[in-house]
């Protein structure tokens, strides 16, 4: 829990719930499990539209998924280098 709540705080480009809301939208997912207040965060900033009755994530939210794929990568990446040094000691 502590790692999770760490993570959200140290990404600013979005929070954990708003990464997983976007990439179902992206990915057309047709069980959406988030609330309008979600939908409407995305929206205020940009990462997202709607279009004939859907939402579309933008080009912006494009963008913003690719730079919290990235980072979340180079994170856990990281995370297991310290864990390997760690375990070799």
């Amino acid at each position: 829990m502590e790692t999770q709540h760490l993570q959200m705080q140290c990404n600013p480009i979005m929070t954990d719930p708003e990464w997983i809301a976007l990439e179902s939208l992206d990915e057309e997912t047709k069980h959406f499990i988030f609330d309008d207040a979600v939908l409407l965060s995305l929206r205020q900033r940009g990462l997202v539209e709607p279009a004939d009755g859907l939402w579309r994530v933008t080009a912006r939210g494009h963008r913003a998924l690719s730079e919290r794929n990235y980072w979340w990568l180079a994170h856990t990446q990281a995370a297991r280098s310290l864990c390997s040094s760690a375990l070799s000691r």
